[in-house]
């Protein structure tokens, strides 16, 4: 697989140092007669033997940081006579839900586990649970009603523990990427399909990309289908994404739908934040787990630096990088599309105003989360310290 970057020395230096430490992972599944899958909410959750001792394979973990596990009752558990595949989590943002929530499915694809039934923690009460972690499961072959969304701690006759196959953004694993090759070959063929597919952010009720209206129009003017994930069922993202050879995009979670392409395709995604920190290292350990070429853009011109995560509004336009990868695609761009895009500035500088009204200024907003950070130092226990950084986080008004 090859991989071509367009971006300065300072974040090329960081990419390279961050997707360094990752490797592919061999697999295993761990068996617990009468084990104890545990959802305390808040509290904690994971899997216990019947000695009630943590079975850590089970713990959510993202590079090197777990959950923490509760404390429960012991006495009066209630009891499911079946053998039971722990899943995961119910999570509300599909993204992460396809890349930490889904990472044990691969099970699925054995038929000595075909039957059994996978489990689900809903340790935050979600309600309603997203239809899509019923879609997904179903496609990969579990029936409906072997789907399971534990709200309370249970004992099964088993409970099977399968490996972590990807952690964000540490390891991946082949069988990880055979998961979405299940499901992707359970879904049928839109009527028209397209060899090069944009997915905009443009129709999000929150995050939006500012300037992306025009990059995504010189997309379109050299070939690119421009479509809106969120406005489409489940199926027939997956069908068009696994018919294209070319998958681009803003950096965030429709990239991720790359998941569901044929090897030797090619994902292009374009870095809509100025400071290092962003997700190209996830999307780099996607592409490599499904043999993927990646090219990544550095594409924002904001004015306020901004990482990946923030919800800082955030832009990207024609800079040095973009007008490069630009000619060394062979795209065709007219002298029009080269002119200011008065209107996204325009857009983009009105949000920050809002945005700076609501939460202060960049600085401020970083002092805040050095003063989360160091006054949740003091409270003992992982719990209570998580419950203090929800409440003083909403207290400053930030995320």
């Amino acid at each position: 697989m090859t991989l071509k970057t367009y971006a300065d020395k300072k974040w090329l230096k960081y990419f390279t140092k961050e997707i360094k430490q990752q490797y592919m992972k061999d697999v295993h599944v761990g068996a617990y007669p009468n084990g104890i899958i545990v959802n305390e909410k808040l509290h904690g959750f994971g899997v216990f033997d019947e000695k009630f001792r943590f079975v850590k394979s089970s713990s959510q973990v993202r590079k090197n940081n777990g959950n923490f596990y509760p404390k429960f009752n012991h006495d009066n558990i209630p009891y499911i006579d079946a053998d039971a595949v722990f899943v995961g989590n119910v999570y509300k943002a599909f993204g992460h839900f396809l890349l930490e929530h889904m990472n044990r499915a691969y099970v699925a694809l054995d038929k000595k586990y075909k039957n059994m039934k996978y489990v689900l923690i809903n340790n935050k009460s979600v309600n309603p649970v997203p239809g899509y972690m019923f879609s997904l499961l179903e496609l990969l072959g579990v029936k409906k009603e072997n789907i399971i969304i534990l709200e309370q701690t249970t004992r099964f006759r088993n409970v099977y523990v399968p490996d972590q196959g990807y952690n964000l953004p540490v390891y991946s694993s082949t069988e990880f990427g055979k998961i979405f090759d299940k499901i992707a070959k359970s879904v049928k063929t839109p009527k028209t399909v397209f060899d090069k597919i944009y997915v905009s952010r443009e129709k999000l009720n929150s995050r939006k990309t500012y300037g992306e209206e025009k990059i995504q129009n010189i997309f379109k003017k050299n070939g690119f289908k421009i479509i809106y994930p969120e406005t489409l069922p489940l199926e027939e993202q997956i069908g068009l994404v696994r018919n294209c050879k070319v998958l681009a995009g803003c950096a965030g979670t429709a990239l991720h739908l790359a998941l569901f392409m044929k090897p030797g395709g090619t994902v292009i995604q374009i870095k809509r934040n100025k400071l290092n920190k962003d997700n190209a290292s996830a999307q780099y350990l996607i592409n490599e787990t499904k043999k993927l070429d990646s090219v990544f853009v550095f594409g924002s011109v904001e004015t306020t630096k901004t990482d990946h995560f923030s919800s800082t509004p955030q832009i990207i336009g024609i800079n040095k990088y973009m007008l490069d990868f630009f000619n060394d695609f062979g795209f065709k761009i007219t002298n029009k599309d080269l002119e200011p895009d008065t209107k996204g500035f325009e857009e983009y500088e009105k949000a920050l105003a809002e945005y700076t009204a609501e939460h202060g200024s960049k600085f401020m907003e970083k002092v805040k989360h050095k003063f989360v950070h160091f006054s949740s130092c003091i409270i003992p226990g992982r719990y209570n310290r998580s419950v203090y950084r929800r409440w003083i986080k909403r207290k400053f008004n930030i995320q």
